[in-house]
């Protein structure tokens, strides 16, 4: 058994997974990577950060997160669109096996997913459901900012520098990348550092749920 951050996909998204990892699409492979590409990296900003801004009633914390989740987005799509194009399959298959590691199925759904430590998606649970049941003292909300920003820095090093190694990279492509990862960390870092010590106890409340969520062991 196995801790991930994870979420479950779109119809479309899936539809296009499967092909890919059948490698039957009838075409240049690097299309379908290309396409799955572009679908992961805009649906895992929506899962961890447009879902939850949907969650929480009207306030400049809402706000704030809507304004974050939507550089991000920008950023990681504007990156995935210079770094992918045409390739041969053979170097194709090497993100596509990188794919392979990245989904599971939970709960008979199709889910792009992340490998996180044991202990970490363990204190997570542990502190969420805390939360929930309306302890969210100062001590609890520090920890949580802490290992929060650890396990999104476990994330973005899976979806963007671990994927981006399986790509055929120069040396341009390579350094934009790298400022990409800095700014979307940046960006998540100060995400965190704003709303976890500022939500209220529902708002709180609401982000250790949706969280909870992403969260969970599987074979």
């Amino acid at each position: 058994m196995t801790a991930y951050f994870g979420f479950p996909v779109s119809e479309s998204l899936k539809k296009n997974i499967e092909i890919a990892l059948s490698q039957t699409s009838g075409g240049p492979l690097y299309i379908i990577r290309d396409k799955v590409s572009l679908g992961v990296t805009d649906e895992i900003v929506d899962a961890a950060m447009s879902q939850l801004a949907n969650q929480l009633p009207p306030s400049d914390k809402k706000d704030t997160i809507e304004k974050l989740s939507n550089f991000i987005r920008s950023t990681m799509q504007t990156l995935m669109k210079q770094l992918l194009g045409k390739a041969p399959d053979d170097k194709v298959l090497t993100s596509l096996n990188f794919l392979t590691l990245s989904t599971n199925t939970k709960d008979d759904q199709l889910r792009v997913s992340c490998v996180l430590p044991d202990a970490l998606v363990s204190r997570l649970k542990e502190l969420y459901t805390q939360v929930q049941a309306g302890v969210n003292d100062a001590a609890i909300r520090e920890e949580l900012t802490t290992l929060q920003k650890q396990m999104a820095d476990l994330c973005i090093k899976h979806f963007v520098v671990d994927y981006c190694e399986t790509l055929d990279l120069g040396f341009f492509k390579r350094n934009a990348m790298g400022l990409a990862n800095s700014a979307t960390i940046k960006a998540v870092h100060f995400a965190i550092n704003k709303l976890v010590p500022s939500l209220n106890a529902e708002e709180l409340a609401i982000f250790a749920k949706h969280y909870d969520s992403l969260l969970y062991i599987a074979d």
